[in-house]
């Protein structure tokens, strides 16, 4: 596939993963008024978060069987339909339950949008330029996300939070028309969906997600969910290295410059994710903004994120991780602790210049991590590396919104028994959370550093050798 062909296709995937990104924050900036409507908590709401994001990671730990058994134009119009008909259902969502089954049925397009992209760009990329055709999938995947605040913001305010499903809904219609010239089949090799194993990480990600939530909120239901998340994700992983077909070969988790990298890009899209979710509530329910508001205030930061997303795989390209990785990772813990330090102020211009150096950050880090260790892989095991970091993202998106809601959620209510004002109770309860967020990015950067100096002596002893 050259020329003209190439490129309208690379157009049509990468456009795909940003709708796909769009469609995990979509609902993020309603869901004030969504918790109005239906009469939920917050922590019921974000459900429609969590649970979007463990449907689409496992459809992403299927995708390395369904990227070898199925060819890409099949596979690309069944993610489609999935988004047609969950827009649809959202659109008219009557009640909080068919507005959850709405994010669970889009949640199986984006799933299979992301690691597509990511498997097609793998194959069609001269190997010198793989990080700069990572970096605009990544952008993509990091900007969709990024940007849906600031549109979501706008159409709940001046339409209603029903509206925001019909911008996926007209998106995916116009691309569906594109691919039907655009796509073409390639792929397709024998393979096997081993079901234990999909039973295994269905249940691994529910049980990790409810615990999560549950920890500072009931503490015993915690840990037994807890419990089983760690007993089903020794099972799975001992099925993998037993079972003849596995879900996903582990084989690349066994290499010291590949798995690192998939713990660097859960650590940066944790604090991602997260501020996506938390951010518009602090905005919205203790600064008071209105969402369209709040989303504005958003829209400079995420044009910071695609920007340095962009730069970051130019860099990585020209000078590798170092020292590119600790220096992303040190603006993203710096974000943090100046947002846990100067939330309870209600400060916006605090709030601005911290989500600033998070999403900045964070565009630094997605793209140049994943590329650091999927250009160390065999062509052979670029479909099981590519299922292993885009699971490990997704399960960043599960884990992070769930661990970071519950610590704001029980702070909050915490303050509020105390006799706080609610404004303040949200300040106070989002601090909290960024103070564990800020801990972990710290905890990012030193893995960062000796990750990206071991990088510079493998590439220098390589080097030596030829």
């Amino acid at each position: 596939m050259q020329g003209r062909s190439l490129v309208a296709l690379l157009v049509v995937l990468y456009a795909s993963a940003f709708l796909a990104g769009f469609n995990e924050n979509l609902v993020n900036m309603a869901l004030m008024s969504i918790m109005g409507e239906y009469g939920v908590d917050s922590v019921a709401a974000q459900w429609l978060v969590t649970g979007y994001m463990i449907v689409a990671t496992i459809v992403v730990m299927c995708m390395a069987f369904m990227y070898r058994r199925f060819k890409l134009r099949p596979l690309y119009f069944a993610a489609a339909a999935f988004t047609l008909v969950g827009s649809l259902m959202g659109l008219f969502a009557t009640s909080f339950e068919l507005l959850m089954a709405a994010r669970l049925v889009q949640a199986a397009g984006s799933g299979i949008f992301i690691p597509l992209m990511m498997n097609t760009v793998l194959v069609v990329a001269p190997k010198h330029k793989l990080g700069t055709f990572l970096s605009i999938g990544g952008c993509m995947i990091t900007f969709g996300p990024a940007l849906a605040p600031t549109v979501c913001g706008a159409l709940v305010t001046s339409f209603g939070w029903h509206s925001v499903f019909a911008v996926p809904l007209a998106a995916m219609a116009v691309l569906a028309l594109v691919a039907l010239f655009a796509v073409k089949n390639m792929g397709f090799s024998p393979a096997h969906l081993d079901i234990p194993s999909t039973v295994l990480s269905a249940v691994f990600l529910c049980a990790l997600s409810l615990g999560l939530v549950e920890l500072t909120i009931d503490v015993a239901l915690a840990v037994g969910s807890l419990a089983v998340a760690v007993v089903t994700a020794v099972l799975f992983v001992l099925r993998q290295l037993r079972c003849e077909h596995p879900l996903i070969d582990l084989t690349p988790m066994k290499s010291r410059a590949f798995w690192p990298s998939v713990v660097l890009t859960t650590i940066a899209m944790m604090g991602s994710f997260s501020m996506s979710v938390l951010l518009p509530l602090y905005l919205e329910g203790g600064t008071g903004l209105t969402a369209f508001a709040a989303g504005l205030l958003m829209l400079v930061p995420v044009l910071a994120n695609a920007g340095t997303t962009l730069l970051g795989g130019r860099i990585m390209d020209a000078r590798g991780e170092w020292p590119l990785l600790p220096a992303g990772f040190a603006a993203i813990a710096a974000g943090f602790v100046v947002m846990a330090a100067l939330a309870p102020t209600l400060s916006l211009p605090a709030a601005f210049v911290a989500a600033l150096l998070i999403m900045g950050g964070t565009g630094f880090i997605f793209s140049p991590s994943q590329t650091a260790g999927l250009r160390t892989l065999p062509p052979e095991m670029n479909p099981f590396g590519v299922a292993i970091s885009t699971t490990f993202v997704q399960i960043a998106a599960c884990i992070g919104p769930s661990l970071y809601t519950g610590i704001m959620s029980t702070a909050q209510t915490g303050a509020l028994a105390a006799g706080v004002d609610a404004a303040l109770a949200t300040a106070q309860g989002f601090s909290i959370a960024m103070v564990v967020a800020a801990c972990i990015a710290a905890a990012g950067c030193a893995l960062a550093l000796v990750y990206s100096r071991a990088a510079v002596k493998r590439d220098a002893k390589r080097a030596r050798s030829m």
